[in-house]
């Protein structure tokens, strides 16, 4: 990006909101003592708790009757872990109560996300959020050793994102101030990869931003084809669960480092990995995140549960203890870099990865994932729950490692059976291709059944 186009867009945030003081406060907050650290942090929470009880309907109720916020604006942040959490079906369904009084004085937006397996939501965001969650990403791409105005390249799949001819021009503008090159994730199913690479060639990023399973899809793809692809800097997975696998082959093939981010559209990035690759650091003065047990007991540091997210930016439609869809486990101590944020171990997978048995038994999607990707005849798959008692899988076959296809068919049935009981039916079909979802990810497991005690 020559230096007009850089200052150009520097000069388009400042005009929209306080996006370079939002990223200075973050870095400054990277390093300050942990007591430091934690007085700030209850102390933005303290904020969002009392405008959510003055303003909003839902968290008048809500937070009163469990004694968070008293009408004189007193706020008691012991019994914040007694509020409900807040679920997806309970977001659409107190939408308007949940929308903070006074709109009109705010420049907001609606969102939208799809979820992984269809279970759309809308939410409302306003400039207010969008200035913390750019100076976020910021933030995350300073620790990855990309600096705006560099070549990046986007491998996303999202129509919400990548709308090919339906882009408005605004959006084509911003892109071409940014340096960004955009690729549609969904194309990567369609012989498209040969001319990816071509594009990533010619413009040589220094970083490459991708969901976790497409930048897999892709590397595989690449190394499949035998053709050799541009080395970034570095590459940025977001999006999905980053599998040990899928990093091991991004890296073989990209030659480079991979950064994973987490977060959502609901509330913004998460945490990050920085350059010591020991966990991903939460942004503790952005988000306020809890690790939770089934029975909503805190679990301990190594120790997986419910990842529940309080973001700490979006007045417009506050989102207090999120269940934003994933499990992870806190780390068993401090990242070697010397950031003082909190820190995760890892981001395990989401809830819709868990499998549940008729008899109640919970099933790791891990599981499949494991036991399907050591079978060289397996070139992709997905397996889906239907019920308690029904399983589909897809797969795609590599016709030149399989001997016996109805025996192949039948050790697939043997391994979902060894976990999900005799009793369950397997449905197993070889189809030519497994499609992205509409979101633009390849989620390689999907559960449509809740358990009694999630």
């Amino acid at each position: 990006m020559g230096w007009s186009k850089k200052q150009l867009w520097l000069i388009r945030l400042a005009l929209r909101g306080p996006y370079s003081q939002n990223l200075s406060l973050l870095r400054e907050m990277e390093r300050v003592s942990y007591p430091e650290l934690r007085e700030h942090g209850e102390a933005r929470l303290q904020a969002l708790l009392r405008h959510a009880h003055r303003f909003t309907t839902y968290y008048r109720r809500i937070l009163g009757d469990h004694g968070v916020v008293a009408d004189d604006g007193g706020v008691d942040l012991g019994r914040f872990p007694d509020l409900p959490l807040l679920d997806k079906s309970t977001l659409v369904a107190e939408f308007e109560n949940l929308k903070s009084e006074g709109l009109a004085k705010r420049k907001w937006y609606v969102n939208a996300s799809g979820g992984s397996t269809g279970e759309p939501v809308k939410f409302i965001q306003d400039v207010e959020f969008n200035c913390w969650a750019v100076a976020q990403k910021m933030q995350f791409d300073l620790w990855s050793g990309y600096q705006l105005g560099e070549p990046k390249a986007v491998l996303w799949g999202s129509g919400h994102d990548v709308g090919g001819w339906r882009e408005s021009p605004r959006t084509r503008l911003g892109r071409w101030l940014r340096n960004e090159m955009w690729l549609q994730a969904f194309s990567l199913s369609n012989g498209d990869v040969r001319a990816y690479v071509r594009a990533i060639n010619r413009l040589q990023p220094v970083q490459l931003l991708a969901y976790a399973d497409s930048a897999y899809e892709f590397s595989r793809a690449i190394e499949e084809a035998g053709i050799s692809v541009f080395s970034p800097d570095s590459i940025m997975t977001s999006a999905g669960t980053l599998h040990p696998h899928f990093r091991e082959t991004i890296e073989r093939v990209f030659k480079a480092p991979v950064f994973d981010r987490y977060g959502s559209r609901e509330v913004g990035d998460i945490a990050c990995e920085c350059e010591a690759h020991e966990g991903l650091h939460v942004s503790a003065p952005w988000q306020h995140v809890e690790v939770l047990r089934e029975d909503g007991s805190v679990a301990d540091p190594g120790e997986e549960g419910e990842i529940v997210v309080t973001n700490l930016g979006n007045f417009a439609m506050p989102l207090i203890r999120y269940r934003i869809g994933d499990t992870g486990a806190w780390a068993t101590g401090p990242c070697s870099c010397g950031r003082r944020w909190p820190l995760l171990a890892s981001v395990t997978g989401r809830t819709c990865d868990t499998f549940w048995t008729r008899t109640g038994t919970r099933v790791d999607g891990k599981y499949f994932v494991h036991e399907f990707r050591t079978k060289e005849y397996v070139r992709r798959f997905r397996v889906v729950q239907e019920s308690l008692d029904e399983v589909s899988v897809f797969l795609e076959l590599r016709p030149s490692m399989v001997a016996n296809t109805d025996a192949a068919l039948e050790e697939i049935r043997e391994i979902v059976r060894r976990v999900m009981g005799s009793e369950c039916a397997i449905e197993v079909q070889v189809v030519p291709e497994i499609p992205p979802l509409p979101s633009g990810k390849y989620l390689p497991v999907i559960s449509r059944v809740r358990g009694t005690s999630s």
